[in-house]
This record gives structure tokens, C-alpha cells and sequence, in this order.
């Protein structure tokens, strides 16, 4: 059905699309795992906006984010110089612009536990999450036998390691990181979007802020209204994201796509021809 879409680029796809009222879906290798990468933070986000609910999270706890927790990258990641900000305000840059240090602060916050047993509780049999961005780091750390993360990060800029052999670590390896199925995403999708109000609404007017991604959109009517997550590892191109139509019709989409040459930006425009191409076979149906 989308396969004719990533042959041609040396591209695997996995997808599932489900509608968000009966909970119909159809896909393609929708049950075999797929590495989720930032994807993750949407259980993140998830978890963290259900526990402020229950009450049991302080939304304006301010936190202290110092040069030990950075890892580089957007938002926090990033920041030159030592900053406080409460967890809400950490949850939303997770979301939003894809900020890992903010991601490992709200997992300590509101403890790993939860979100490990998160999968469980919500019924994915096929979703396993072994931790926040920083847990994976520090297991790629250990398999490459680089001594902490500051040394991981001059490894990985000096390019003494070579992408073969970071697929043989542990965020490549399904049974090591945090993994998922197009189908499990789709389902976890439409029980947030059906979940309690409150919690439902924070987490979709975060994912309808993401300011990196939006894979799947580029060939999205302009009338669509896309709330969406995306990840990225070398060998992974993922997104998962809810489409909303004019009538009403509400469809969960989850696109993932193994390259094995560096046309990502050719594969990522497959994705959102893997996206409209869904949505047009399941109105069909």
C-alpha cells in the first residue's frame, strides 16, 4: 500500500492509521517494533500531565537545570548558563521544541517507575520504555566504553565512531531502548485524545506547538488541523501525529522508515505521502 513510496529510496515503512472514534485501523508491518526515539516524550507528557491532575505534581516546582544535566541540543539541552524553571515550563520545551535535558528532568520529577509502567496500565503490549533520553545516552556510553556522557559527546563529534557501530548499541536494538509498534502508538494516540479533558487538551496543545518535526504534514490538506511528535536516530525517521478534519473525522497516524542512505529529506516527504495515501485508503473503505 506505501511500500511503492520507500523502495525507490532504499527505505523500509512502518504505519498504522487509526480512526479516534471506533478505534478501525489498517496498516503496514504495523505490529513489528520500532525504535521511538523523541517519540517517547509524548508518554513523558502524558504520565506528567496525569499526575499534576491527580494532584501529585506541583506544576510550578521550580527546578535547577546545571551544566550536569545538559546534553546538548534544543531548549535546555542547550542553554550556556545554569537556569531554574518549573516542571510545567520543562514539560512544554520537552514537547515543543524537542528538549532532552528538559525530558530527563520531568522523568526524575515524576519518577521512571511511572512512565515504565505506563505501557501496561494503558493496555500496549507491545510498548516498552526503559527510560528518558539521558538513561539511553548512558547505556550507549557503556556499550562504546566511553567513560560519561561529555566523553560520548567528543566521541560522536570527532566521528571516531562510525555509524555501523553505533547500530550495534543499545538505542538501535529493540530489546534495549525504548520501543513501540506503529499500531501501540496509534492506540496510546487515541486514548489520549479520549482521555480525561483536562489532561487530553495540555497534551494536544503541546503536540500542536511542535517547532521540529512536521513529517507528516507536508502533503496534508491545509484545512487538516495536525498535532504531532517526532524522533530521529541515524537509521530511524519516525512520527506519529492526529489529523483532524473539517467534518469531524479524527485519524491517528504513526509513520516510521529505516533509510539506508543519507536521502532523509527524500524519505521524509514519503512519509507524508505515506500519510495522505493512508488517510485516502481508509475514507475508501
Amino acid at each position: 500500500m506505501i511500500d511503492e513510496f520507500f523502495e525507490p529510496l532504499g527505505a523500509q515503512a512502518y504505519a498504522h492509521i487509526r480512526d479516534l472514534a471506533d478505534g478501525r485501523g489498517i496498516g503496514v508491518r504495523e505490529t513489528e517494533p520500532v525504535i521511538i526515539v523523541s517519540v517517547v516524550k509524548l508518554f513523558i507528557a502524558w504520565e506528567f500531565r496525569r499526575q499534576v491532575e491527580e494532584g501529585r505534581i506541583d506544576p510550578a516546582a521550580p527546578i535547577r537545570v546545571t551544566a550536569a544535566d545538559r546534553l546538548g541540543g534544543t531548549g535546555t539541552a542547550g542553554f550556556r548558563y545554569d537556569s531554574q524553571i518549573a516542571v510545567w515550563d520543562l514539560a512544554a520545551l520537552m514537547m515543543e521544541v524537542s528538549d532532552s535535558t528538559a525530558a530527563d528532568l520531568v522523568v526524575k520529577h515524576m519518577g521512571a517507575a511511572a512512565l515504565r509502567g505506563l505501557p501496561a496500565r494503558v493496555g500496549l503490549k507491545g510498548t516498552r520504555l526503559v527510560g528518558s533520553p539521558r538513561t539511553i545516552l548512558e547505556d550507549v556510553a557503556r556499550d562504546l566504553d566511553v567513560s560519561d556522557l561529555e566523553a560520548l559527546a567528543h566521541v560522536l563529534e570527532s566521528g571516531a565512531v562510525s555509524t555501523e557501530e553505533l547500530r550495534r548499541t543499545s538505542a538501535w536494538d529493540p530489546m534495549r531502548t525504548n520501543v513501540s509498534t506503529p499500531a501501540d502508538l496509534t492506540a496510546f494516540l487515541r486514548h489520549v485524545w479520549n482521555g480525561p479533558e483536562p489532561v487530553a487538551a495540555d497534551v494536544r496543545r503541546w503536540m500542536g506547538r511542535q517547532l521540529t518535526g512536521g513529517r507528516l504534514t507536508r502533503l496534508a490538506p491545509s484545512a487538516v488541523k495536525s498535532y504531532g511528535r517526532s524522533g530521529s536516530l541515524p537509521g530511524w525517521l519516525s512520527e506519529v501525529a492526529v489529523w483532524e478534519w473539517p467534518d469531524g473525522r479524527r485519524h491517528a497516524i504513526a509513520v516510521f522508515a529505516r533509510p539506508t542512505r543519507g536521502n532523509f529529506r527524500e524519505i521524509e516527504l514519503a512519509m507524508s505521502r505515506a500519510a495522505l495515501a493512508l488517510t485516502e485508503r481508509f475514507g475508501a473503505q
